[in-house]
């Protein structure tokens, strides 16, 4: 029997220099899927990502170690390191 994975889009967003709390998470999450449904709705059938079917999964506000060590693991550290990411 083949398992087929889930599959998720990791965004990593600069938010340097803002103070957010843990509180914030929920709110973040809540506005990332409006703005999604918006822009399905925008799009209308010409949405081909499917907008209206994402969620949010899991949001954590992280320092620059422990975005690196995520740039890391998905293999785009050494574009990171050059100045290429971010």
């Amino acid at each position: 029997m083949v398992s087929v994975m889930r599959r998720f889009a990791v965004i990593i967003l600069d938010m340097d220099g803002i103070k957010a709390h843990e509180e914030d998470k929920a709110q973040l999450a809540r506005l990332i899927e409006e703005s999604l449904q918006w822009w399905h709705g925008y799009l209308g059938h010409n949405d081909r990502l499917e907008l209206d079917k994402w969620r949010v999964y899991y949001v954590e506000f992280g320092d620059e170690l422990t975005i690196a060590r995520v740039l890391n693991a998905l293999g785009r550290y050494r574009e990171y390191i050059k100045g290429d990411i971010g």
